[in-house]
């Protein structure tokens, strides 16, 4: 009894600090910044210079400038819904990152995948319902189109996700289709054979379009289309509430290129969590860097997609290539 009580305090305290919500604010700030700063260094500008060192506190001064401004709402906007939905999809993406090595005491068990996929699709569903709360039609013609979008994104992403666990299966069954186990072999899954490779490498293809979908980066930001419908999902939202729905959505930017970084790029690889837990994390931080950094710039290069062809565009080259991989690794593992 007593060893599962301290169990169960440690992953509180890893809930609230690391990697759980201290850690995810303070990513979120220098995320923030640092994709800010790219976007200036294309357009020939400075981006943030005055808010801390290098303007590197700007995002906190911008975020907490939003929770000190009044609480404005229409009559039909909902009062609690948008709170308790932020809350719950803050609560999902904390939980994903317990499931990840990052975690000094990670939860995990077999086919926990199925988990932290229903995790991940509960944070893209709250936004939805989130915009929901506020009724407007620009707000409602973004959640549409924002639904949309998730419709072809999720599946891709869920089973471009999917592929590295059944690969990991397949190379060690003690993995078990666990999501904290297939990162820890993930250095593996690249050199265990042409056939794996070849899945790996159309499944990575995939999975990175997909988190684009999700994440509603260019091309694929027309549910927020701000010169279009105004702003999308975010149209009736200030001060308090504008945080929060902020806070998600840069939460999101966290978690779903951390998973991708830990499942496709080899994880911490060259270092391991079980050898060097602090290299380990430095090497997982500096790919994740590097991904979030190439987001950045696609976004800012790029000009946005109609809805028809952001839909076309996920099914030619997100579902159907993590389609095909998904079935040649269920194939490979079977044979």
């Amino acid at each position: 009894m007593e060893a599962w009580i301290n169990t169960l305090i440690t992953l509180v305290i890893e809930a609230l600090i690391f990697p759980g919500f201290m850690f995810i604010m303070g990513m979120i700030i220098f995320t923030q910044w640092w994709w800010r700063k790219a976007a200036a260094r294309m357009a020939y500008r400075r981006g943030p210079t005055r808010t801390g060192p290098a303007g590197i506190l700007q995002p906190l001064a911008d975020f907490l400038k939003l929770l000190a401004k009044e609480d404005i709402r229409h009559s039909l906007m909902l009062r609690r819904l948008p709170v308790l939905i932020t809350s719950f999809a803050v609560g999902a993406i904390i939980t994903v990152l317990l499931f990840t090595p990052l975690s000094p005491v990670a939860l995990w068990s077999p086919y926990d995948i199925v988990i932290v996929m229903y995790l991940l699709l509960w944070v893209a569903v709250s936004i939805a319902l989130y915009g929901l709360s506020a009724p407007n039609p620009y707000t409602n013609l973004g959640v549409g189109r924002y639904l949309a979008l998730l419709t072809v994104s999720e599946p891709a992403l869920f089973a471009a996700f999917l592929v590295p666990t059944i690969v990991a299966a397949g190379i060690n069954p003690a993995t078990q289709y666990s999501l904290y186990w297939t990162i820890m072999n993930a250095a593996s899954l690249w050199t265990s054979g042409l056939v794996n490779a070849a899945v790996m490498a159309v499944a990575a293809v995939a999975a990175f379009f997909a988190i684009l979908g999700v994440m509603t980066v260019k091309p694929f930001d027309f549910p927020e289309a701000e010169g279009e419908i105004y702003w999308g999902m975010f149209t009736e939202y200030g001060g308090p509430r504008l945080a929060l729905g902020f806070f998600v959505a840069f939460a999101e930017k966290i978690v779903l290129p951390m998973l991708y970084v830990m499942l496709y790029l080899g994880g911490a690889a060259p270092f391991s969590f079980a050898d060097n837990y602090v290299l380990a994390f430095v090497a997982v931080l500096l790919k994740y860097l590097a991904v979030f950094t190439l987001i950045a710039l696609i976004d800012t290069m790029m000009p946005r997609y109609r809805p028809d062809q952001g839909i076309r565009f996920m099914i030619k080259y997100a579902i159907t290539p993590a389609t095909i991989a998904l079935i040649f690794a269920v194939a490979a593992l079977t044979l």
